[in-house]
C-alpha cells in the first residue's frame, strides 16, 4: 500500500517491510528498522514526516517534528493503532477501543 506526502512516497513491501523515497530534508524517508519479526501493516505521509503501524498494533514516526506530529500517544495495554492518517503538521491514529487520538498542531482547530 502506498502512501504518498508533501514530496516522498512510501511503500509497504509483501514481507513487511517499508521503503520510502523523494525529498528526506526532515528525515520522513528515515525509516525506522524492525526487530523480532514484526512487521509493517499500514503507512500514512504528510508534508514531511511519515507514521508507520506496525503488525503488533503499535504506530512509529519519523521526520518533520516542529509540531509535535511525531510525538505519538502511548497505548494501553490490550489497545492498538489500526489505522493512521498524516497532514501537513498533525497526526491521527484509530485506536482499537474506538477512540481517535491527535498530535501535533492545532493551530486550525
Amino acid at each position: 500500500m502506498p502512501a504518498a506526502g508533501g514530496n516522498h512516497t512510501v511503500l509497504l513491501r509483501c514481507d513487511g517491510q517499508a521503503v520510502a523515497c523523494g525529498d528526506n530534508r526532515r528525515g520522513q524517508c528515515d525509516l525506522p528498522g524492525l526487530e523480532d519479526g514484526a512487521s509493517y501493516v499500514g503507512a500514512a505521509a504528510g508534508s514531511g514526516h511519515t507514521v508507520l503501524l506496525r503488525g503488533d498494533g503499535r504506530a512509529v514516526a519519523c521526520g518533520d517534528n516542529r509540531d509535535g506530529q511525531c510525538e505519538l500517544p502511548e497505548l494501553e495495554p490490550g489497545v492498538r493503532y489500526y489505522q493512521a492518517a498524516a497532514g501537513a503538521a498533525h497526526t491521527v491514529l484509530l485506536r482499537s477501543d474506538g477512540r481517535a487520538v491527535a498530535c501535533g498542531s492545532n493551530e486550525h482547530g
